[in-house]
């Protein structure tokens, strides 16, 4: 995956997945690593699933939307 995949979130680092249309905010293993990409694991993706690499700021904005807050509870 490029870079531009990982959504970095206080001490969090994720992934967006999309699925079925729907997005998911996933938490993931590095396995390696080189200049420009980097490979990963995780339980919650599967062959088929999509990795959003851009925008994933906009993505995050509408998850608190949705939500009501972020993962720490925390809203303003």
């Amino acid at each position: 995956l490029p870079e531009s995949a990982r959504f970095r979130s206080g001490e969090e680092t994720n992934l967006y997945r999309v699925r079925e249309g729907f997005f998911k905010r996933v938490d993931f293993t590095q396995i390696k690593r080189d200049e420009k990409n980097f490979t990963v694991t995780s339980k919650d993706l599967k062959a088929g699933d999509e990795i959003v690499i851009a925008g994933i700021g906009y993505l995050r904005i509408a998850e608190i939307t949705a939500f009501g807050g972020n993962a720490e509870g925390h809203s303003h």
